[in-house]
């Protein structure tokens, strides 16, 4: 008797211990948006739109102002992310239909990742990922909503979110809300309804945003990305624009993300309602930009600053205080070793990426000093093989495509930000050229990248 009162007491007892370690560790919950460029938020300065609630995140947090995507395309991007491999290494470079057979078993995904330490894991909204959201197996998360397109799949988003929330609050959670907004941009862009909301009429063009420092096309361009933007005109139908329709293009893409931000508010008070806000580490980012203007160009893609970089913040509202960090991330090869750092959680041993969590408690610490990105130009899904990479330092960038009489560009940050002076034809800048050729070079030799194994460089 003595001895099954004291196996029912050990068991009762490593029942309390297995709780309050589950207690304490925190929920993740990552938001991410579509087609967001980095400086689309008032807490970056810009004064022609309004976001509370990405402001709200990054006055709780770190805001890192050169985050970048892996790839400025939803699918690339997304793949990534997920599985925290480069979209040349997942063989995703290009748009992706939803099928089964294509995702390698052996390719972890951030879901099965956190389902197999003991998080409850949730998805909702938009999917894009290369494999059917039906696939819980392979993907992890167990609780999966409003991925299939229909009207208004982001003012959806919320409540969805907060039923997970609510089901889940006692127990260590990993939800990601995923919004397609401000990405009706195209659609507005092409004159066609939007998907996910109504939009004003824009008004006239001298009561829109003014155009960007950067709004001309720069000299000495690559003639082979113009070519292919001028190939398709239902996606860049911004061709012949005047700068008065960038002008109101502008006020357009502010509105989405307006409307994104709300949403996201909503999703936020979620965690109010049901106690668990500062129990929960909030990462936020945008799977790609947008050109929003500059150098004449709508959409992503392109490897200019305006559609690689993205937002990327990391919040804990109520226990972080504000600060920002020029540190260079990469959101696809990122995202999983920090979140799994955050909530210690052994990450695939496989994966590149920086544990961004070790900059947050210890922000003298060096993480990369240099960052690889990369491009596949696509009509959706069908790949026009054009391809380029980016090498990014703290004051240059160099951007090399495998195609044209001009492949290269260089630019130095510090004094241009947007990219409108290509140093690559500039005879006084051949050193810091060949340092950026050689670097791409040997990265991409280690790497085992295809763009350096084509003979580009």
């Amino acid at each position: 008797m003595y001895k099954r009162i004291f196996f029912t007491a050990l068991i009762l007892y490593k029942s309390v211990v297995l709780f309050a370690q589950q207690a304490q560790r925190p929920n993740i919950l990552l938001i991410i948006t579509d087609q967001q460029t980095a400086d689309a938020m008032s807490v970056a300065g810009n004064k022609d739109l309004h976001t509370p609630a990405m402001d709200q995140l990054a006055a709780n947090g770190v805001r890192f102002t050169r985050a970048y995507c892996a790839q400025p395309l939803c699918t690339p991007s997304r793949s990534s992310i997920f599985s925290g491999k480069r979209p040349f290494e997942t063989g995703f470079v290009g748009n992706a239909p939803e099928k089964d057979g294509q995702w390698p078993d052996s390719l972890l995904m951030m879901g099965a990742i956190f389902k197999k330490s003991g998080y409850k894991t949730g998805y909702v909204g938009k999917w894009h990922l290369p494999l059917p959201a039906e696939k819980i197996s392979q993907h992890g998360f167990e609780y999966i909503q409003n991925t299939k397109f229909q009207d208004y799949n982001d003012a959806a988003t919320p409540s969805y979110c907060a039923r997970f929330i609510k089901e889940n609050k006692d127990q260590p959670f990993l939800l990601v809300a995923s919004f397609l907004n401000p990405h009706d941009i195209c659609e507005w862009a092409r004159g066609e309804a939007l998907k996910m909301d109504l939009l004003a009429t824009a008004p006239p063009p001298d009561q829109c945003p003014q155009l960007p420092a950067n709004w001309a096309i720069p000299a000495n361009e690559p003639k082979i990305v113009r070519d292919q933007q001028s190939s398709n005109v239902r996606t860049y139908p911004s061709v012949n624009w005047t700068g008065d329709q960038w002008r109101q293009y502008r006020w357009a893409y502010n509105r989405l993300v307006e409307k994104v931000d709300h949403y996201i508010e909503m999703v936020l008070a979620s965690l109010k309602k049901y106690g668990v806000e500062k129990n929960t580490i909030i990462l936020f980012t945008a799977d790609h930009g947008d050109g929003y203007a500059a150098h004449q160009w709508n959409q992503k893609q392109i490897l200019y600053e305006e559609s690689a970089r993205v937002p990327f913040i990391i919040s804990r509202p109520g226990t972080w205080k504000q600060r920002t960090d020029d540190m260079l991330v990469c959101n696809g090869t990122d995202i999983i070793p920090t979140i799994c750092g955050l909530a210690g959680i052994p990450a695939p041993a496989y994966l590149k990426g920086a544990d961004i969590s070790k900059r947050i408690i210890s922000p003298a610490v060096t993480l990369r000093d240099t960052l690889v990105i990369e491009t596949d130009f696509a009509d959706n899904e069908i790949l026009l093989g054009i391809n380029g990479r980016a090498v990014i330092t703290k004051n240059f960038k160099y951007i090399i495509y495998n195609k044209g009489a001009i492949k290269e560009q260089l630019f130095d940050l510090s004094k241009d930000p947007g990219e409108m002076n290509n140093l690559a034809v500039n005879a006084g800048y051949k050193k810091q050229l060949g340092i950026m050729r050689t670097y791409l070079k040997q990265w991409g030799i280690k790497n085992n990248d295809p763009f350096v194994k084509e003979g580009v460089l």
